[in-house]
C-alpha cells in the first residue's frame, strides 16, 4: 500500500478510525444500544486497511471499512447527536468534536449521496 491510495482510502466517508469507533461503542452502549454496539464490535473484529511501509504509527492509528445498513448507521448518527447535545465526554474527558459529522458523512457515503461517494449523482 502506497501513501497516495492510503490517503485515498482513509479520506472514504465510510472508512472510521479505531478511535471514533471505539469512542461510538461506548456512548452507544451507555444509550443501552448493545445491538450496535455488537455492529461496531464486528467492525473492529476486521482487519484494519493495510499501511504503507514506512507507516511509524501503531494499532492506535488503524482505520476500517464501516459497511452498515442504512437503518444502523442512522440510529448511530442519532444516538451520536443526542449524546453531544448532552454533553457526553470520552474516559479521557474529550468531546464529540467530529464525530456527528463523520457519522454523517458516513451515512452519505453509503447512500451515494456525498459529493465524493462513488454513486453521487447517479
Amino acid at each position: 500500500m502506497d501513501w497516495a491510495n492510503y490517503r485515498m482510502l482513509c479520506d472514504r466517508g465510510d472508512v472510521l478510525s479505531r478511535y471514533l469507533l471505539g469512542c461510538t461503542i461506548d456512548l452507544l452502549a451507555d444509550a443501552d444500544e448493545a445491538s450496535l454496539v455488537q455492529e461496531l464490535l464486528r467492525v473492529l473484529a476486521e482487519d484494519p486497511l493495510p499501511k504503507p511501509p514506512d507507516h511509524r504509527a501503531g494499532a492506535a492509528s488503524d482505520f476500517f471499512l464501516v459497511e452498515l445498513e442504512p437503518a444502523a448507521a442512522r440510529r448511530i448518527l442519532q444516538v451520536v447527536v443526542a449524546a453531544r447535545e448532552a454533553g457526553w465526554r470520552t474516559e479521557a474527558g474529550r468531546g464529540l468534536g467530529g464525530f456527528v459529522e463523520a457519522w454523517q458523512e458516513c451515512l452519505d457515503w453509503r447512500a451515494g449521496v456525498h459529493p465524493r461517494s462513488p454513486g453521487f449523482g447517479s
